[in-house]
């Protein structure tokens, strides 16, 4: 028995107010002819698309990848919307790959041709040219080689390109530049770390976290009078967002001022190194909330800091303030101090993840902080910013550790600053004016269930005003009715195998729980089992496995499996030429089948898991889709992967956290659910085999 996991986001009851946009993409349309189009609310869908690569199908927008790279040639758009406060845009979306880039492809061309002719060498290659003629994608297989081919390094003219989405308010219906234009949310390639969110405050791009994976993500950005309000969202265990229904707070933007602004989806690049795979979007909408009106929105502690009093009375949110040093005093253009240091606390009751402050330093600056993490005067965290430069102070009973100096970013005189930090899901960021201090983020579990937050400043004329401080996590607002991301889970298990017991190969062997025998599916490689908890992928770094081998049980329910194993690479460190290649297979045939395999490689500085696969007898090696991991896969370290797929969607979780979510849709819009046979064990070709992987604790559920 399974248990479809879904959460109610639909309208509640007081949540009345018609949306200006709402487009679900409900509305079958073929490439080149959704621009022009309106949605079911009427909303005229504009935007560019100069290769005629945008679609709508099975309820979602597609963007396919562009063979030129650029701005300006990809994207979906509504508007014009005049700037007002808590106005609001509300996206869900897949994107293609986090990792997208455009650049010259490495390698002779001639070599690339030859690899995709004969894919993971596990047919002959005249075979899969039969099966390729016969299958029904050859126009995107044509569109790919003119892509290879105007990208080799003596063709490819154009700019490197390392940031491929972007979503938010622009000044243009198709931004020649969302990098410095607007209040939007951009992806730029992390590499190792896949993908990495950045988020436009001022004229910078603030980088909010990397290790974004590639999963179905929820964005909303609120509109204010000057600037934005940024959120992010996605499934449950999502590494650097927060759950649905709930959203993080991931940056605000004081400075942008543009009138008259367009909501829209711009896609720049999609694949990297010759790979490719579609963007979805799910959902789009607008609406002006009186929630985002409200002054500092969502925030749990705030204040203007004007006025023409002590700083000792109610804020405008989070409480009464707590002058711990010094006098701070209200004027109409911001709190000042006269004295030598002044430190003013408010305790919203709960941790913060966002807080934020606007520094005006007039002719003399001298220096400003924000509090936070606090518990009282002896013991908190202070960013200090000054004309010398950014200190990250940590207060412990009151000692003060230097725990990092920025001495390139500093406050200069006659300006207005901006001070922010992220602390959410251990991860501290600092930041001025948008740029990330000390070049790093910092994790600590000092005073990480400390609830006041505050502000800090010494003498001169500086002044400080728009402090507001936001929760780690707030509930996304009832009016947005986005689905949560699907996942599904097995109760029942089927098989189970802790290979102890005899040892030999796996093939002909019972496993621990279950009526039938391992078999091995394809290929002509070994696993054994060590009758101690194990099953050894047989290999070395002399004689590595001989590409793919498939070792599967009969599987009798065909819409959905759960699969769960925990994998060992072999080695201990990178630099003793060890690979690992070892995953997970859902079978229908053999000429339909999926594996989702780990990559670890000396070559790449990163891991990764990719899923590549078999339809209609022919195996495209250039549509894998993946997604990088950076550390958690790791020489001689176990990691447990678990995948749920229900013949169409499949969720990848590494370690309980969910690392890739797709529906094969996604990746080949007219092919037939997968129909499940068998379940198991893969160990796979990716441009290299695995030298001696370990297996242990497989679970099949269903």
């Amino acid at each position: 028995m399974t248990v479809p996991v879904r959460i109610d986001t639909a309208v509640q009851t007081g949540c009345m107010a018609p949306p200006q946009v709402a487009d679900f993409f409900s509305d079958d349309r073929a490439a080149g002819t959704v621009i022009g189009t309106r949605a079911a609310g009427g909303a005229i869908r504009l935007g560019c698309d100069v290769e005629r690569q945008i679609a709508i199908d099975h309820g979602a927008l597609r963007f396919q990848p562009l063979i030129t790279p650029g701005w300006q040639r990809q994207g979906i758009a509504y508007g014009p919307f005049r700037r007002h406060a808590g106005l609001v845009m509300a996206v869900s979306i897949t994107n293609g790959h986090n990792t997208s880039q455009g650049s010259p492809i490495p390698g002779p061309i001639l070599k690339r041709f030859y690899r995709w002719a004969v894919g993971p060498s596990t047919d002959p290659w005249p075979r899969r040219l039969v099966a390729w003629a016969r299958a029904p994608r050859k126009k995107a297989t044509l569109r790919r080689f003119l892509w290879w081919i105007r990208s080799t390094s003596r063709a490819y003219k154009l700019p490197n390109h390392n940031e491929n989405l972007a979503v938010g308010w622009f000044t243009s219906e198709a931004p020649k530049n969302p990098l410095i234009d607007g209040c939007g949310l951009v992806v730029h390639a992390a590499e190792g770390e896949n993908g990495e969110l950045w988020t436009r405050v001022g004229d910078r791009c603030l980088s909010a976290f990397r290790q974004l994976k590639n999963i179905e993500v929820h964005y909303l950005i609120a509109l204010r009078e000057s600037g934005a309000v940024y959120y992010a969202a996605a499934m449950e265990g999502a590494h650097g967002v927060a759950a649905v229904p709930m959203m993080r707070p991931i940056a605000i933007d004081p400075f942008n001022r543009d009138a008259l602004v367009y909501a829209g989806v711009h896609q720049c690049v999609l694949g990297q190194i010759g790979f490719r795979v579609d963007t979805r979007v799910h959902a789009i909408q607008i609406q002006h909330l009186e929630d985002f009106a409200r002054p500092f929105g969502t925030a749990h502690a705030a204040d203007s800091l004007t006025g023409n009093d002590a700083l000792e009375e109610m804020a405008e949110l989070g409480g009464i303030w707590r002058v711990l040093a010094g006098h701070i005093h209200r004027t109409g253009a911001g709190a000042l101090t006269r004295d030598g240091h002044a430190m003013a606390i408010l305790d919203p009751g709960a941790s913060s993840g966002l807080v934020h402050l606007l520094v005006d330093t007039g002719q003399a600056a001298a220096a400003a902080g924000l509090v936070w993490r606090a518990r009282n005067h002896e013991n908190f965290w202070l960013l200090r910013a000054s004309v010398e430069g950014c200190d990250l102070l940590r207060v412990k009973q009151g000692v003060e550790t230097a725990v990092a100096s920025d001495k390139q970013r500093r406050l200069k005189p006659n300006s207005t600053h901006s001070l922010q930090i992220l602390d959410s899901h251990g991860q501290i960021g600092c930041y001025l004016d948008g740029d990330r201090l000390f070049d790093s983020w910092f994790e600590s579990e000092f005073l990480e269930d400390g609830t006041c937050v505050g502000i800090w400043l010494n003498g001169g004329i500086m002044r400080l005003r728009d402090f507001e401080a936001h929760p780690r996590e707030v509930s996304m607002p009832c009016e947005m009715q986005f689905d949560a991301p699907w996942v599904r889970f097995g109760e029942d298990v089927e098989h189970a195998d802790d290979f102890a017991g005899v040892t030999g190969g796996l093939a002909g062997r019972a496993p621990t729980r279950g009526t039938h025998c391992w078999e091995r599916t394809l290929g002509v490689g070994f696993v054994d089992v060590d009758g101690m908890g194990a099953a050894r992928v047989r290999g070395t770094k002399e004689s590595p496995h001989p590409g793919r081998s498939l070792y599967t049980l009969p599987w009798d329910q065909s819409e959905f499996a759960d699969l769960e194993v925990t994998i060992t690479p072999p080695g201990s460190a990178r630099g003793q030429h060890h690979c690992c290649r070892a995953g997970l297979v859902f079978w229908q045939d053999d000429a339909n089948y999926l594996t989702f395999t780990a990559y670890l490689d000396d070559v790449y500085d990163g891991a990764s898991i990719a899923l590549f696969t078999k339809r209609h007898d022919f195996e495209e090696l250039y549509d894998a889709v993946w997604t990088m991991l950076w550390k958690k896969i790791d020489w001689g370290k176990p990691f447990q992967l678990r995948i749920v797929f229900d013949g169409e969607r499949f969720v990848v979780f590494v370690d309980g956290e969910p690392v890739m979510q797709r529906t094969l849709t996604d990746i080949y819009p007219d092919d037939p659910r997968l129909r499940i046979t068998r379940v198991g064990l893969a160990t796979n070709w990716e441009w290299g085999t695995d030298t001696g992987s370990v297996f242990s604790a497989f679970t099949a559920r269903r």
